[in-house]
């Protein structure tokens, strides 16, 4: 067996990218590849990976690029190395660009190849801090994250678009949807700035002053971090200035992914990611903007809307559209379960990946 080292974003919780690294480590081929999953930290995501038979490691990598990580990352490079050589690793995949110099000093080291994730769309010149240029192999979630890649200088040849994956067998179309007068649209993922939250509430302001139909959900939660505590703050003060009590509502973090999907009528995504798979696998039509992969994993006016401006007023006049004419809404929600069928199986990213892994190896 081929052992190989993944390096994942963090260990304590469960975002997007840590649901991509689990499909991929969790369905590759165990008969000939052996996983090694290296976590900063200890929580729901390590935890999970262990629960599934993936060896996992808990070793803290601090901000490479950080004054006050100077001599911590050299201690945590030399204790990675040391990891990898006690593992035998013949590969190393990070599941997150900001661990690209770690994987520089690995590759250096102990002369072995090395692949870079990017999942989220990067600026050339943090294409250039984070040498992206010393990697292997690059994989990127979306054409349009390849363009700050090769504007860097990064060779076009090193770079292979694997779209997001969700597993179908789990994401599904719930059997029976109940009758009810409202349409509930959501936005899925952690209250931060990334995600947009806020603008989601501006948009639910505008469809609420035109219609009282339509609800809307903020699944997810903060982080115990400063910046996204602050941020979620914003976000309940905004639907206070607007009074939207009854209209937006908080759900929470939410362990039921599934069902959380499959209680809304429409995804509304600010920031790309795999909510995209995962909404269209449970049969709902998504509507975003053309950032990331949005719009090379939604087909514009069959499974959703790519809204080509970040007009809030377009974007509610979008959802209200679907909300008022629910035959199109459904009918939407079942064409993307059957893109999804044919576009985001688990099977065919895993075999893109491994199929990467075997073109380094042999070389």
């Amino acid at each position: 067996m081929i052992p190989i080292l993944y390096l994942s974003h963090c260990g304590s919780s469960i975002g997007g990218g840590e649901k991509q690294l689990a499909y991929l480590v969790t369905n590759i081929d165990r008969s000939y590849y052996h996983p090694l999953v290296v976590c900063p930290d200890d929580g729901v995501f390590a935890e999970h990976l262990r629960a599934a038979d993936i060896p996992t490691v808990i070793l803290d990598l601090p901000p490479w690029r950080k004054a006050k990580s100077l001599m911590a990352r050299y201690s945590a490079a030399k204790k990675l190395a040391a990891l990898a050589k006690a593992h035998n690793a013949q590969l190393i995949h990070t599941s997150d660009s900001w661990f690209n110099p770690y994987l520089w000093c690995l590759r250096k080291q102990l002369k072995i190849p090395v692949i870079s994730h990017v999942r989220t769309l990067l600026s050339p010149s943090q294409v250039r801090k984070y040498k992206f240029d010393q990697m292997d192999r690059i994989i990127s979630i979306s054409q349009e994250s390849t363009i700050p890649l090769v504007q860097a200088g990064v060779d076009p040849q090193k770079i292979d678009v694997i779209l997001n994956c969700v597993d179908l067998s789990v994401f599904q179309p719930a059997s029976v949807k109940a009758d009810s007068e409202e349409y509930v649209v959501g936005i899925v993922g952690r209250i931060e700035p990334f995600k947009r939250q806020k603008m989601f509430v501006e948009i639910a302001a505008k469809a609420g002053a035109q219609t009282d139909k339509v609800r809307f959900h903020i699944v997810g939660a903060a982080l115990d971090l400063p910046a996204h505590r602050a941020y979620n703050q914003e976000v309940h003060q905004l639907v206070a200035k607007y009074q939207l009590h009854g209209t937006v509502h908080f759900i929470g973090h939410r362990t039921d992914m599934p069902k959380a999907m499959q209680e809304l009528d429409l995804l509304v995504t600010l920031s790309a990611g795999s909510v995209i798979a995962e909404a269209m696998a449970t049969g709902k039509p998504v509507i975003g903007t053309p950032i990331g992969s949005t719009a090379e994993m939604i087909v514009h006016g069959v499974t959703g809307y790519v809204i080509p401006s970040e007009s809030t007023e377009d974007l509610a006049n979008k959802i209200i559209e679907l909300a008022t004419d629910r035959m199109q809404s459904a009918s939407m929600g079942q064409q993307a379960r059957k893109y999804a069928e044919e576009t985001f199986s688990v099977e065919t990213h895993v075999q893109k990946a491994q199929n990467i892994y075997k073109k380094l190896l042999k070389g």
